[in-house]
């Protein structure tokens, strides 16, 4: 039938137009690795990385409450780390909490335990960082004239899904001239803190939480400091295993 015929070619020709379009997309995108993204997107794992050490740290040598800990490692990001990342703040509160909402979390309350903890924790940090690459991927500048949409993600693996969910987005702002990207969670960051902290705390910490802080923190922080932050924290949280 001709009808079908001409579709399959119109399909055809589609499908070999995205290919050369995602073929070209690769391309760069190694060429961008090569350059030094590779190492970027290294560094914003330490990052992580460096939170979740910090909060086994607590968990093992503190034997305070669950919301003196939450407020011992909010207080971490901000001197320390100078860097207040929400979605990764809740995955820690339910490892500190024991609120076992993830399997990330399950994973690492046990993570003592195991042959290789710093190989989980490290393999814990890019799951964790995976949402944060897909939300990158909102302020990624398209191909001359084309636009793409992702209305569902796909995923197999149950960790990645787990902080999807218990870190659900409500939308995504993306700031065309500076290609910044400002993910709106559905919970309100404070407002879920002060759940967890207790009104007082919360309102101690509440000037943490406003520009000038996060222009304090983007000032003083540095690629270096987190990397030695990291690496100083490793030895503490092994020697506190080893005993």
């Amino acid at each position: 039938m001709p009808g079908v015929e001409w579709g399959r070619r119109y399909r055809a020709e589609l499908r070999e137009d995205a290919e050369a379009v995602a073929g070209t997309f690769l391309t760069d995108f190694q060429r961008r690795l090569d350059d030094g993204l590779g190492d970027a997107l290294a560094g914003e794992v330490e990052m992580v990385e460096s939170m979740l050490v910090r909060t086994k740290i607590i968990e093992y040598s503190s034997r305070k409450s669950s919301e003196h800990k939450m407020r011992e490692l909010v207080e971490f990001m901000h001197e320390e780390l100078s860097t207040i990342m929400v979605r990764e703040l809740i995955v820690c509160a339910d490892i500190l909490c024991r609120g076992g909402q993830s399997r990330l979390s399950k994973k690492l309350n046990s993570v003592r335990n195991g042959p290789d903890p710093f190989g989980v924790l490290r393999n814990c940090a890019w799951d964790l960082f995976l949402p944060r690459a897909l939300d990158m991927l909102a302020g990624a500048k398209p191909v001359e004239g084309m636009d793409f949409y992702l209305p569902h993600i796909i995923t197999f693996d149950g960790d990645v899904k787990d902080i999807v969910t218990l870190t659900e987005l409500r939308s995504i702002a993306l700031h065309r001239p500076s290609g910044t990207v400002l993910p709106f969670f559905n919970l309100d960051p404070f407002s879920w803190i002060s759940e967890r902290l207790g009104e007082k705390r919360a309102d101690e910490l509440h000037p943490l939480f406003q520009e000038a802080a996060y222009a304090a923190r983007s000032a003083r922080r540095s690629r270096e400091s987190i990397r030695a932050r990291l690496a100083s924290d490793r030895e503490v949280l092994r020697a506190i295993i080893s005993q």
